[in-house]
């Protein structure tokens, strides 16, 4: 950042164009870091103003006109300098006034009307002195100002042009130190005086009348200052009675009172009519002196002064040092005085808006802290609250999930017990050797029925406890979006909106459950072998069985064409051996029982009761057993067939089911919990735009009040440096003031 640092010196001198110079470098100093730091300024307001919007918009507009403004003053210090002009009528002596001042015989002079055009002489760090013509920017000899501006020389310029001498500094001290001398040709040559005045002396500090002592006042002198003084605000004048040497050969009453007559005519003038100054100002700037006779003693040249010279040349001396001392003054009030009041405003200005600014970037920065509180407490809360939600419906959900699969295996085992009357009322045309397709469609019947009987069964009771669990489920959510939506955290929700109502899949693919069946329709008499076997050894019929399955496996025994092998599941209940196998079985395997004492008393009791009934008896009882099994056999119709079918696969399928009760149920609850479990990831996700709002919020308030303590740090640092400017602005005004 720019810091202004302005070291002042106590400026006691009495050498006052010096002064001016030294103000004049101060006020540069000033004015140039003042212009470096509303650069500056200027970038930082804009800057702000981006992210204020258009809140700085004003304060950057009026920091944008001061910077102009200050541009334009340290333009105009670096052109200002101390300006005089000499006027008066032809042949007073302007131009032999200035070359006394300047210690040189610089300027044409002489008898008559000499100088015919405008003449500035301006200090330059050169060593040869030039001039400038006002139509050719070529430099020219010093030598050429005689040629040019001489009303006897035929190259001489018109009297409103301006020739340009720019001399050495350091052959004059006067001009050494921002001073320019303007002369003039004579008020009586032209009757455009309000041009002259308007191209050359609107910036003039101090106006130098040189009238003729020998006269008092012209009427065309008088006109000449009245007209100065309506375009200028009160003019700094000066009046030189010139060729006071002429009263050298009259006494000193005679001298005196012309003198006085001289100087209260001019007091008149520039006080009562003009309203200039105070008659003791005036007193102070009226003088009698000899130019010529000056300009001789400042070059050493004695011949032609007359008697009472020392006197009028300390009166020249005089008004050189009363000269000085108001111009410097005066070009310091009028060149920088309204320059560092403008500054000290613009100061102030920049100040009291520096001070708004940090006013606003603090109100501004404490209201965004404060909201950021407020979010980062609703932030806690909402994550607080949708973890507890998430948390209390996980285990809800699960104790749903367990509800569900008791209520469904439940309806599952009550269905496997009546799974009898379903597969009873199964109708479809039944043939022996169509037995895949009867199978299959009756599968497809089980599948439907199973699937509708367990959704009559569960369906509503699953439904209510799922509607209920979910509607609790939407009231918590929808409480965490009101308060969402009452904090403009996203768009407005009008309420959640529940899915369609959840159906539970209790489909049984039992053609791939049943997949194993084989049903064994072969005729068997109720009292063959086999049933024989069956009620006599009961519960070791199935270890028989599976030791005669061993035989055949291994090969030991030879197994009947007509017998196929059943799945594991059905081998011990529904596969039935041929009745050759039992009776070769009972040959081969119990014939050594026959050898036992056991087997040898039956044999007894046999012979016994053969001796006592006799053949009849036997031949009867063949009869009639022949008779059973013709009965029986023609009894085994396609119906009969097709209900030993039903009774196996009934058989077979009550098995199936029961092993996967189980699992059905476990499917239904995992559908539910699933379903239940996406809801509420679903329901939540409806919060996740809030929250990244709410985070984005966050880090934007979070930004927003480090870029507030950046602008606040950044104001009081340039307060305190426009503070150090105000003073350095006083301390001026102070030291140079009027």
């Amino acid at each position: 950042m720019l810091i202004l640092t302005i070291n002042f010196i106590n400026i006691k001198s009495d050498i006052f164009p010096y002064r001016f110079g030294f103000a004049k470098r101060r006020m540069h100093d000033i004015f140039a870091k003042f212009e470096q730091y509303l650069k500056d300024l200027n970038t930082f307001i804009s800057d702000t103003c981006i992210h204020e919007q258009s809140d700085l918009s004003g304060d950057a507009m009026d920091v944008r006109n001061m910077l102009g403004q200050i541009s334009s003053i340290v333009e105009v210090i670096d052109r200002d300098h101390m300006k005089v002009a000499f006027f008066g009528r032809t042949s007073n002596g302007k131009s032999t006034v200035i070359n006394s001042m300047l210690k040189d015989q610089i300027l044409p002079s002489g008898i008559g009307h000499t100088t015919n055009c405008f003449l500035s002489i301006t200090g330059v760090d050169v060593q040869e002195p030039y001039l400038l013509r006002p139509d050719s920017p070529d430099k020219k000899h010093a030598q050429a100002i005689k040629r040019l501006s001489h009303s006897l020389s035929k190259e001489c310029l018109d009297p409103n042009a301006i020739v340009r001498l720019y001399w050495p500094k350091t052959k004059c001290a006067l001009i050494r130190d921002e001073v320019v001398l303007v002369d003039s040709p004579g008020i009586d040559m032209s009757p455009d005086v309000d041009g002259w005045i308007d191209t050359h002396c609107q910036d003039a500090d101090v106006f130098v009348l040189v009238a003729n002592s020998e006269s008092t006042l012209m009427h065309s002198e008088k006109n000449f200052f009245r007209r100065v003084n309506a375009k200028l605000n009160q003019p700094n004048i000066f009046i030189l009675n010139n060729r006071w040497d002429c009263s050298a050969g009259e006494d000193v009453s005679t001298r005196e009172e012309v003198r006085s007559q001289h100087k209260e005519r001019t007091i008149e003038f520039i006080v009562d009519e003009l309203g200039l100054m105070t008659r003791e100002e005036a007193d102070q700037r009226i003088f009698f002196i000899s130019a010529k006779e000056a300009l001789k003693i400042r070059l050493q040249q004695s011949d032609g002064l007359s008697s009472g010279y020392e006197e009028r040349y300390k009166e020249f001396e005089d008004f050189e040092n009363r000269f000085e001392h108001c111009l410097s003054a005066s070009a310091i009030k009028t060149k920088f005085h309204s320059h560092a009041l403008r500054g000290r405003d613009i100061a102030n200005s920049i100040y009291e808006m520096l001070t708004s600014i940090d006013e606003r970037a603090t109100n501004s920065r404490a209201a965004s802290l404060n909201e950021l509180k407020q979010k980062k407490q609703m932030l806690e809360f909402i994550l607080k609250e949708s973890k507890a939600v998430k948390e209390h419906f996980k285990k809800k959900i699960e104790a749903v999930g367990v509800h569900v699969e008791k209520l469904v295996s439940e309806a599952l085992r009550e269905e496997i017990n009546r799974l009898s009357n379903t597969v009873d009322s199964f109708s479809y045309p039944f043939q022996k050797d169509y037995m895949n397709k009867y199978k299959a469609e009756l599968e497809s019947y089980l599948e439907e029925n199973l699937g509708r009987n367990l959704m009559d069964r569960c369906h509503m009771r699953i439904s209510a406890v799922y509607d209920e669990i979910k509607g609790e489920l939407c009231g918590r959510v929808q409480q965490l979006l009101e308060l969402q939506q009452h904090n403009q955290l996203g768009p407005t929700q009008a309420g959640l909106e529940l899915q369609s109502a959840f159906e539970p899949i209790y489909q049984i693919d039992c053609q791939s459950l049943f997949m194993g069946f084989q049903a064994h329709l072969d005729f068997q008499f109720s009292f063959g072998p086999t049933a024989i076997a069956r009620r006599v050894m009961g519960p070791k019929y199935s270890v028989f069985l599976g030791s005669l399955e061993a035989d055949r496996n291994s090969g030991g025994v030879p197994c009947s064409s007509r017998s196929s092998v059943a799945t594991e599941a059905t081998r011990t209940d529904h596969v039935t051996p041929a009745d050759g196998d039992i009776l070769l079985f009972v040959a081969t395997r119990l014939l050594p029982v026959f050898t036992s004492k056991a087997a040898v008393s039956a044999t007894v009791v046999i012979a016994t009761v053969y001796n006592v009934l006799g053949w009849r008896v036997i031949a009867a009882s063949g009869t009639v057993y022949v008779g059973l099994y013709a009965y029986e056999r023609l009894k085994y119709t396609n119906r009969a067939i097709e209900r030993r079918y039903k009774q196996q696969f009934c058989d077979y399928a009550s098995l199936k089911l029961q092993d996967i009760v189980i699992y059905t149920g476990n499917c239904c609850s995992t559908q539910v919990q699933r379903d239940l479990s996406s809801t509420l990831s679903r329901l939540l996700k409806c919060t996740d735009n809030g929250i990244k709002i709410l985070k984005s919020q966050i880090n934007d308030l979070e930004a927003e009040v480090r870029r507030l303590e950046v602008i606040s740090r950044s104001t009081a640092d340039r307060r305190r440096v426009i503070s150090n400017y105000r003073e350095d602005i006083s301390q001026f005004l102070t030291m140079f003031g009027p």
